[in-house]
């Protein structure tokens, strides 16, 4: 019984088959760990969603800031930007209900404690402890299962504030907390989050910014943390993450890896 996890698949469903074909994944005996971004861009959104969720008990899946976009266009939230567009054909689709709650249902953070890692679309921001993290995870997480979610959606989308401090109300620290699993990258030198910069570090020239896992955070201590979301940080494996979103959408690649306690994961990729 092995564990894997595949970063952002975006719709490319034909590249998914082929990587699980390539891990040798076991529907029936093997965990699979999705990074989020599950749908948008890519050709085949609505095959990679439901073959997930055929997956049952056997996947576990983070919401990427994608998979949230499709949410709000179930929901038709004006306030949200038009990115939906590979969304017709789930929205139109017999089972599109069924496919909205199912992806309601999903986590903002995984932690599995035995192997030591934490499952997150875009990271954990450097103040934050575990409680801390869970804690603004779980409030997201019941009000989009709620019967207010659609109202809670729409309140969502801001890119303010982007600076975390206790004294916020509850809905900014909602969505600070939402835009921080899912949409962070660099953080400034006040620790406010960059929603502009996309280069890898390698090629980032503001001296300004600082990728937020080079911060450090006792959660390192005890788990090292799987990321998708930042296609041109490319694949790579620190002491404190392994970054598994590696720009398929964009004809690059899509990578996978085998997950194992107290070592180095094992890296699977195919050409996009």
């Amino acid at each position: 019984m092995s564990t894997y996890a595949i970063g952002d698949i975006q719709g490319c469903y034909r590249d998914f088959k082929k990587l699980l074909k390539q891990m040798n994944f076991n529907k029936k005996k093997d965990t699979l760990w999705l990074a989020g971004d599950l749908v948008n861009k890519g050709p085949n959104s609505l095959d990679v969603i439901k073959y997930i969720m055929d997956l049952d008990t056997k996947a576990i899946s983070v919401l990427g800031n994608h998979d949230f976009y499709l949410i709000a266009s179930y929901f038709q939230a004006k306030t949200w930007p038009n990115k939906n567009k590979n969304f017709e054909e789930i929205l139109s689709d017999k089972d599109s209900n069924e496919i909205i709650k199912w992806l309601r249902q999903q986590k903002l953070v995984y932690k599995d404690p035995e192997l030591e890692y934490i499952l997150v679309h875009a990271g954990i921001y450097p103040k934050w402890d575990l409680k801390d993290t869970f804690l603004m995870a779980s409030n997201i997480e019941k009000l989009l299962k709620s019967k207010n979610c659609k109202a809670f959606v729409e309140t969502l989308w801001s890119n303010i504030p982007n600076l975390w401090h206790k004294k916020l109300s509850d809905k900014e620290k909602l969505i600070f907390s939402t835009n921080a699993f899912t949409r962070m990258r660099y953080l400034k030198e006040d620790m406010s989050l960059d929603f502009e910069i996309k280069e890898n570090p390698e090629e980032n020239t503001l001296s300004t910014l600082t990728p937020w896992f080079e911060f450090d955070n006792k959660i390192y201590n005890k788990y090292k943390v799987i990321i998708g979301h930042w296609s041109t940080l490319g694949f790579r494996e620190t002491k404190k993450i392994v970054s598994i979103d590696t720009g398929c959408v964009w004809g690059n690649k899509l990578t996978g890896i085998e997950i194992f306690k107290n070592k180095k994961v094992k890296k699977f990729q195919v050409q996009c």
